[in-house]
């Protein structure tokens, strides 16, 4: 199910009338397949399921484009209007480590109950020790190679992506593009190891090699 039942249709026709970047970016995240599948997730608190109802607003009115909070001046020194779109992309938020390791928790569980058993950030699989996915199966996945992944979730609506890589004309753009600059920094990974990016925007759309 889309998250478009969510939008009214004067909604969607007035931004479309409009021709704003930031709306049609939104609305076509919202059309994209399996954005909108956290409707039906069953809201389960063990599994970190569940959804506060400040949670499930905020969620809503980001998908919308309505008020999420005062306009004011964030800690890093961007002004913040009540959109509150800077607190995808601010390198000072708090949610941003929380939102990864989220994101990395229900992978790590996903495959577990798989009955594979997983390590977190490994160490030691490239030459320099530098680079860590956040997960490693600690069995084969596929062809006699195990499975390492890496998260990153990027905003639909940061003007990176709205202007340079164009969300307000293909709803999984800034997906991709995370992901592709995922594999290429893990690009000296051993061969021994299958590497997946996992890319998700924060409206939605994840990049379609999942």
């Amino acid at each position: 199910m889309s998250s478009l039942v969510f939008l009214p249709a004067a909604l969607c026709w007035w931004a479309l009338k409009n021709n704003n970047n930031n709306n049609n970016a939104r609305f076509l995240a919202a059309d994209a397949p399996h954005s909108g599948h956290w409707l039906l997730a069953l809201p389960v608190t063990s599994c970190g399921l569940r959804l506060t109802d400040e949670a499930v607003r905020v969620a809503v009115a980001l998908r919308l484009g309505c008020s999420v909070c005062v306009a004011h001046t964030c800690r890093c020194g961007v002004l913040v209007d009540a959109q509150g779109n800077h607190g995808s992309v601010c390198k000072q938020a708090p949610s941003k480590i929380d939102r990864h390791q989220a994101v990395n928790d229900v992978i790590a569980r996903a495959i577990t109950a798989a009955g594979i058993p997983v390590t977190k950030e490994p160490v030691d699989l490239t030459i320099l020790g530098i680079k860590r996915p956040d997960g490693l199966t600690l069995i084969p996945w596929q062809g006699g190679k195990p499975l390492s992944w890496d998260v990153t979730v990027v905003s639909t609506l940061a003007d990176s992506y709205l202007h340079v890589h164009s969300t307000s004309h293909c709803a999984d753009s800034a997906a991709e593009t995370a992901s592709n600059r995922k594999e290429t920094k893990y690009f000296s990974l051993p061969p021994d190891y299958i590497f997946q990016p996992v890319a998700i925007e924060t409206l939605g759309p994840p990049t379609h090699q999942l």
